[in-house]
C-alpha cells in the first residue's frame, strides 16, 4: 500500500474492501497495525482505511511545533480523505486517536458521519487529573524517560499483563519494537496541553463510546463522556482492558456493526456472509 504526500509529509495508509468508508485512527505508541482483527472484519462488508499519523510508524516526521501537533494531523487527516475521494467518513479512534477525532469532527464537522470512541479518556491543558500540581507535571516528564528503553525492559510485564488475551498481547510487543521515541514524547506534550472537551456538546454527528470492563478508570471516563456529547450511547465490552477492540474484537466487531446499523450508516443486506 501506497505513501501519499499531505499537508507537507508523507502518510502510510492502507484501503481494504469497498463500500461505507470506515477509518481507524490509532492510538498513542501505536500504529495502524493496532485495527488488523478490525480490517479482517469489516473489509469484508466496508471500505477500510487505516493509516499511520505523522509522526508513527511510516509516516513522515513529526516536524512541527508541539502546540501545533494535533491541528496539524488533523489537517493531514483530512487532505488525506480528500485524495482519496471520501467527503464523508465514520471514525473510529482508540485511546489518543480517540482524541483526535473528536479535534477533527470539530474542524470539519461536513466530513464525519459517526464517531467511535474506543477506551477513550478526556482532558484539557491542565492534566489528565484537572490539575496543574508541580509534582505531577515532574512525574510526567519522568515518565517520559521510559520511551527511550529498549523493547525487551516492557516484555515480561506486557505478557503479565495480556496473558488472557493472546492476539492484543502479539500486536502491541510488535508495537514497542517500532516506536519513535522522541516523537512520542512530542506527541504526549501536545496531548496535555490541547483542550478537548470544550466543543463536544456542540457535535451533532451520533457517537458512541466503548470501553473494556476490567478497565475502571475507562470506564468512568467513558460516563462522563456520554454526558458531554449531544448524541451518545456507550457500550461495555466484559472480560476487556486496553485496547478492548483487541482484547475482544469479535464482541467489538459485533457492537460497532451495529451501531453502524442503527445509525442507518450500514445496511444488512451489505453484509457479506461469514
Amino acid at each position: 500500500m501506497p505513501n501519499i504526500q499531505v499537508n507537507g509529509t508523507s502518510l502510510y495508509y492502507e484501503t481494504h474492501g469497498s463500500g461505507v468508508p470506515i477509518v481507524f485512527i490509532h492510538g498513542h505508541l501505536s500504529s495502524h497495525h493496532m485495527f488488523e482483527p478490525q480490517v479482517e472484519y469489516f473489509s469484508k462488508r466496508a471500505k477500510v482505511i487505516v493509516l499511520d499519523l505523522r509522526g508513527y510508524g511510516n509516516s513522515g516526521k513529526l516536524d512541527v511545533e508541539v502546540e501545533d501537533i494535533v491541528d496539524t494531523q488533523c489537517r493531514d487527516l483530512k487532505e488525506l480523505l480528500d485524495k482519496l475521494n471520501l467527503p464523508k467518513v465514520t471514525l473510529v479512534g482508540c485511546s489518543s486517536g480517540s482524541l483526535l477525532v473528536q479535534k477533527f469532527a470539530e474542524a470539519y464537522p461536513d466530513s464525519v458521519n459517526a464517531l467511535v470512541l474506543v477506551d477513550s479518556y478526556f482532558y484539557g491543558p491542565c492534566g489528565p487529573f484537572g490539575t496543574k500540581n508541580g509534582i505531577w507535571k515532574l512525574l510526567e516528564a519522568c515518565s517520559w524517560i521510559s520511551y527511550y528503553l529498549p523493547a525487551e525492559f516492557f516484555l515480561r510485564s506486557l505478557r503479565v499483563t495480556y496473558h488472557r488475551w493472546v492476539p492484543a498481547y502479539s500486536i502491541l510487543r510488535n508495537e514497542l519494537f517500532h516506536k519513535r521515541p522522541t516523537e512520542s514524547v512530542k506527541q504526549r506534550m501536545a496531548l496535555l496541553r490541547t483542550d478537548f472537551n470544550s466543543g463536544l456538546s456542540r457535535l451533532r454527528m451520533p457517537v458512541l463510546c466503548v470501553a473494556g470492563r476490567q478497565s475502571e478508570w475507562f470506564v468512568n471516563q467513558m460516563n462522563k463522556a456520554v454526558e458531554w456529547f449531544a448524541c451518545a450511547q456507550k457500550a461495555v465490552i466484559e472480560d476487556a482492558i486496553y485496547p478492548s477492540h483487541l482484547c475482544q474484537p469479535l464482541e467489538f466487531n459485533r457492537i460497532l456493526l451495529n451501531f453502524l446499523i442503527d445509525q442507518q450508516l450500514f445496511r444488512l443486506e451489505q453484509q457479506h456472509s461469514g
